[in-house]
């Protein structure tokens, strides 16, 4: 195994320790280490464990924090929001004056983007990052690239907005067009039916009824079939090889994922990117990213199942007489058949 390949394995087995952690973590524990991440200046880290232990247990002073961990962060329009869901429903009037202030000071700093529509037809529907907006007036939005989409019926468009500094103005031109219609697949042309000329029966000698029966009667031997404890362990080392060979093959799928994750980060940090090409190569490399970690996640599962296999093989009874084994592998799912008559 390459040294690219090992520490890769050990990037996963630390990604599925997270994950362990993650799962048995408290709100009161999440919500320690969100503060942690503060005091050292990871404040975006800080703002992932405050909505992990929101989501475990809701508490008025943990999204209290978060909120100001989004202001930190430069999300104004989500910090906002939040500050105004707190003030409908905090019992403390300090507090609840507090965060009715922030609301109005952070939307007041808050990047807008003017959607210019080259038409407005009925049934007209905008979404700005998978968010439905109004269909006239600005949008509030936070720093970072943004995504608009606009739909009618028939009609589609959509256009992208970096934004990269607070009170700034963005008009984003979307322009209807009609949508493109798939091209119908061609009809596959019917075969010609052939008469074949009927025959009698030729008629079977009477001397030979039981070598007939024992010649139709008896199937011919696969290439999948098993006779003996040499075939299981011969099938066994096989399904064996070919599932380690998928493990070994979904870890280096999970490191190419990861390293186009890291060109993303690098290349727009905190989700801001420089300039309109690099924002387009951003989704690239997230879009790649995704592929190749959908795919990582099924090799992985048919790396295991046919391990199992290859166990159950190597040990089960030597009385099978056929087997079968069948997998199929996609983007975050793995599928392994496994037939045997005894």
């Amino acid at each position: 195994m390459t040294k690219t390949a090992i520490t890769a394995a050990i990037v996963a087995l630390l990604a599925h320790a997270t994950d362990a952690r993650a799962d048995s973590e408290t709100a009161d524990a999440a919500f320690k280490r969100g503060q942690a991440a503060i005091k050292a200046g990871r404040i975006h880290d800080g703002c992932q464990a405050f909505e992990a232990s929101d989501k475990l247990e809701a508490k008025v002073e943990t999204e209290l924090s978060l909120a100001m961990c989004y202001e930190e962060d430069g999300k104004p329009v989500a910090a906002a929001r939040l500050y105004r869901a707190l003030a409908d429903k905090d019992s403390n009037a300090e507090r609840r004056k507090m965060s009715s202030e922030k609301v109005a000071k952070l939307e007041a700093k808050a990047p807008k983007l003017r959607i210019v529509m080259n038409q407005r037809p009925d049934g007209l529907v905008i979404k700005v990052d998978g968010v439905l907006v109004p269909n006239s007036g600005d949008v509030l939005v936070d720093v970072g690239p943004h995504e608009i989409v606009a739909s009618a019926p028939g009609m589609e468009g959509h256009a992208s907005a970096p934004v990269d500094r607070d009170r700034a103005i963005v008009d984003v031109i979307v322009r209807l067009e009609p949508k493109s219609e798939p091209t119908p697949a061609p009809a596959a042309a019917k075969p010609a039916t052939k008469t074949e000329p009927t025959t009698a029966p030729s008629p079977t000698p009477a001397t030979e009824p039981a070598t007939a029966s024992a010649m139709t009667s008896t199937p011919a031997m696969t290439d999948t079939e098993t006779a003996g404890g040499d075939h299981h362990k011969r099938n066994a080392a096989l399904v064996g090889g070919a599932g380690l060979g998928l493990l070994v093959g979904s870890v280096v799928l999970f490191a190419t994922s990861s390293s186009k994750f890291d060109d993303e980060h690098a290349l727009c940090p905190h989700s801001k990117c420089a300039t309109e090409a690099d924002l387009t190569q951003a989704k690239s490399l997230v879009s790649d990213a995704r592929a190749y970690r959908g795919v990582s996640y099924g090799v992985g599962i048919g790396g295991v199942a046919l391990l199992g296999i290859g166990a159950y093989l190597l040990l089960a009874p030597h009385g099978t007489e056929a087997s079968h084994v069948s997998f199929q592998v996609g983007p975050g799912k793995g599928q392994v058949t496994y037939t045997a008559h005894f």
